[in-house]
């Protein structure tokens, strides 16, 4: 059973309805008073205006938005902040591109109809007919994602809820506290299972559809994420290698609590 801190805690990531909490979580102080479900103030409505032409620098400049945006939305639950520092870093490190994609849907960039997702060109130098195929397949696969997120019409509070389940992956190597963070996932899904049925009360089998979904964003291999989004970015440097994760939590680790 989910404790009750634990569940105060990780609200501010799905704020609920009272009649949805199964016990009122505590008053939150100044630090925690924050709606991960809200735009970012830097964005008033969408990173990604539909008006703009849907060309490579302009989803490549949105991407990178796109990526802070995750980052800083980590960075703003007090359940992950609280983690060893290390922690911090290795799931980031781990979810970066799961957090982006949702982000990308969520806000509606258009990975479905941008020159970024088109089929590969098989007489681009180095490629291999195994790598043409595999590229395929995840292009497709993304643009099916993208359809089922849609028909689901999945909300903010679900966003914020997968987000944390793709955050919060007990079994990434090298964790200090992986029953801790699995705790944080349990709960997470928790949160899911409680709002969709809430919310949702004529869709009996939604909040098992959402699940089903989060395997479709790790089959986009990361390195195919950062060929699509992020090339411009970082050049030929693996993102990971590249410490553009690590950079981002540095910028914020002097203003996190300890």
């Amino acid at each position: 059973m989910v404790s009750r801190r634990m569940a105060g805690a990780l609200s501010i990531a799905c704020p609920r309805p009272d009649q949805e909490l199964m016990s009122p979580p505590p008053p939150p102080t100044a630090d925690e008073n924050i709606d991960v479900t809200s735009n970012d103030p830097e964005f008033p409505s969408s990173p990604y205006s539909s008006s703009s032409p849907c060309g490579l620098d302009s989803i490549q400049e949105t991407s990178a938005r796109l990526l802070f945006m995750a980052v800083k939305w980590a960075k703003n639950l007090p359940v992950f902040s609280n983690l060893p520092f290390r922690d911090q870093v290795i799931l980031l490190e781990e979810a970066w591109s799961e957090l982006f994609l949702l982000g990308a849907i969520q806000w509606s960039l258009p990975l479905d109809s941008c020159p970024l997702l088109a089929a590969p060109d098989a007489s681009a130098a180095g490629s291999s007919q195994g790598r043409l195929a595999l590229a395929s397949a995840e292009s497709r696969i993304l643009q099916e994602t993208i359809s089922r997120f849609r028909a689901l019409a999945v909300d903010a509070t679900e966003f914020a809820c997968m987000k944390a389940l793709v955050l919060f992956k007990p079994e990434t190597r090298g964790l200090k506290g992986p029953e801790h963070v699995e705790a944080l996932q349990d709960q997470s899904q928790v949160m899911l299972s409680q709002h969709s049925k809430a919310h949702h009360p004529s869709q009996p089998v939604r909040f098992g559809k959402l699940l089903l979904l989060l395997p479709s964003l790790r089959f986009i291999t990361s390195e195919r994420v950062e060929l699509l989004f992020f090339r411009k970015t970082i050049g030929n440097t693996p993102m990971e290698k590249a410490q553009l994760i690590s950079g981002f939590i540095q910028r914020f680790a002097v203003n996190w609590p300890h």
